[in-house]
């Protein structure tokens, strides 16, 4: 019996590609930023024929320990916003995280971001080219203390109007070996340095 299950195991292949991107924007305080996109789709190769998976696109800003993840229909409803029932590439807002726009409080679970791209894609698999980001949520502390320091929990500042961000792609699993580094030095980050 566990000669069968080794056979089978041996005969799935995955295939990983790793999307990424990167552009500079200016943080919901204010300050020139570099922020780096990535997800990962996956091709599982079996008995039963080819799947396809994604894992949530995540839009990290330099110099911040915060990671927006944008999640599509295929997450189910446990990743999905509150307030809507449209599919698509959406982040959700925490509530005491985040805010509005103009700083009032939101209700937990509210659309706060959209990712698509050119063609108009309402899944991570489709994805791929230029990718739009619209954000209608600012973090409602960009700056909290931990134990005594500091830590930035700044992210990407709110526009009606897309940031467009031009993407690669690259066969490979290891995010930390195929992904440009942006750089976290204190002369950059910290502006008393």
């Amino acid at each position: 019996m566990s000669l069968a299950l080794l056979l089978i195991g041996g005969c799935a292949t995955s295939d990983f590609v790793t999307h990424y991107g990167i552009f500079e924007a200016e943080n919901s305080s204010g300050e020139q930023r570099l922020f780096r996109i990535y997800w990962q789709t996956v091709r599982y190769e079996g008995w039963g024929g080819d799947e396809f998976r994604a894992f949530p696109l995540v839009l990290e800003t330099q110099c911040s320990d915060r990671e927006l993840r944008f999640y599509d229909s295929s997450f189910g409803p446990g990743r999905r916003c509150s307030d809507t029932e449209a599919s698509g590439i959406n982040f959700c807002g925490r509530q005491p995280q985040d805010t509005t726009r103009r700083g009032l409080r939101l209700s937990d679970r509210t659309l706060c971001g959209v990712v698509t791209d050119r063609k108009g894609s309402r899944d991570l698999l489709s994805l791929e080219g230029q990718v739009l980001i619209t954000l209608d949520c600012r973090p409602a502390v960009p700056e909290k203390r931990i134990g005594g320091e500091k830590v930035n929990t700044d992210y990407l500042m709110s526009s009606s109007i897309p940031y467009i961000v031009s993407t690669k792609k690259v066969k490979g699993r290891d995010i930390d070996k195929i992904l440009p580094e942006v750089s976290q030095h204190s002369s950059i980050c910290d502006p008393d340095y």
